[in-house]
């Protein structure tokens, strides 16, 4: 029986490097005996959000059929919050992942594939995202991702079966290789070295950066992923600050304290243990260790207001570097409240901002 893979992230954990790769490295990897699923964005090599979206409006059955017709033993289908949908009712009683497996039965042999990280890692990159697009604030405060990892995987195993969840540890710790082990998980015995490389995905920047941006004013609806036109300011200053060098780098890689750290870890570490176990992981590394409490940290220091000031000049510049003055002045105005309110803020004072050490 054909075999199904469906890539089912977790976000932040190469979820886009990995489709960028396979994208490049696609003859390769036909060549091999592995095809792509349908609704692949052709530029991007994800299946987000065009496989959801067929599903949601074709249903599970159309889907699937269309997936029969694509070549290949082996077919994959990559979405980083593929996870989260499988597990979403979808109607008349089962969840989207049901409907999934229902359809697929006596077609596909199918696999669900997920990375799962250390949770304080896991926050630290998953602010640092947010930050990019809608959420302003603390990180200690940003509270709407559920670190319950074992508990997700357990959702997927109740539709799919143990056998049928294969979790790969993403390895903070000694820095590893993400390709390797996918391949592996795929049944593939290819060469890494034989595949063209890509450029880094959605990197994090240093966190005085991403301290910056977790201090620029956004509106409640930023958060909501369909409202383009509130997440823009932010998105647009979101990449000024990432070319820029006004804002120093500390050297610092945490926001979190260590003491923080070592609590979000703890309070999952019996699950994150029990994953490993039920899953055979031979060398699951930092992933169910703690981190230090009292390891060596500073906080960031606070913004200042001579970095904001550069980071407006930028911000302006880039506004006005097309040829249309029309729009170059209405990217100022939707860009001036906002710095006005962050200016303020930071001649104020810090308050409890992301990165102070915790209490």
């Amino acid at each position: 029986m054909r075999q199904l893979y469906l890539h089912a992230g977790l976000p932040k954990t190469g979820t886009t490097y990995l489709q960028a790769l396979f994208l490049r490295n696609r003859a390769t990897l036909e060549a091999a005996g592995l095809g792509f699923g349908p609704h692949m964005d052709p530029a991007t090599g994800s299946h987000l959000p065009r496989f959801v979206a067929a599903l949601e409006a074709r249903g599970a059955a159309a889907v699937i059929a269309e997936t029969e017709a694509c070549p290949g033993e082996r077919l994959l289908v990559s979405n980083e919050d593929l996870g989260h949908f499988l597990a979403m009712p979808a109607g008349g009683g089962r969840s989207w992942g049901e409907a999934v497996r229902d359809a697929a039965d006596g077609r596909f042999a199918v696999t669900v594939i997920i990375y799962v990280r250390r949770q304080d890692f896991l926050k630290e990159s998953i602010f640092a995202q947010a930050v990019k697009a809608w959420y302003s604030g603390d990180i200690r405060d940003n509270d709407h991702y559920d670190f319950d990892l074992d508990g997700k995987l357990r959702a997927l195993e109740a539709i799919f079966g143990r056998d049928r969840v294969l979790p790969i540890v993403y390895d903070d710790v000694g820095r590893g290789d993400i390709v390797a082990p996918f391949l592996a998980a795929l049944g593939l015995d290819i060469d890494t070295g034989r595949l063209a490389p890509v450029g880094r995905e959605n990197a994090s920047m240093h966190r005085r950066k991403l301290l910056f941006l977790a201090g620029f004013p956004k509106p409640a609806a930023a958060e909501h992923t369909d409202n383009a036109a509130a997440r823009f300011p932010a998105g647009f200053v979101a990449r000024v600050v990432a070319a820029s060098d006004a804002i120093a780098d500390d050297g610092g890689r945490f926001l979190l304290s260590p003491r923080d750290r070592h609590a979000l870890v703890a309070a999952h570490l019996a699950g994150n243990r029990a994953l490993v176990a039920r899953h055979g992981i031979a060398d699951p590394g930092g992933f169910v260790e703690l981190p230090d409490p009292e390891a060596p940290w500073s906080p960031p220091a606070p913004i200042t207001p001579r970095e904001v000031a550069a980071v407006w000049r930028e911000s302006l510049a880039a506004a006005r570097a097309g040829r249309d003055p029309l729009r170059a002045a209405w990217l100022a105005a939707r860009l001036a409240r906002p710095f006005a309110a962050m200016a303020a803020r930071v001649r104020r004072g810090p308050g409890r901002a992301a990165g102070d050490a915790a209490g």
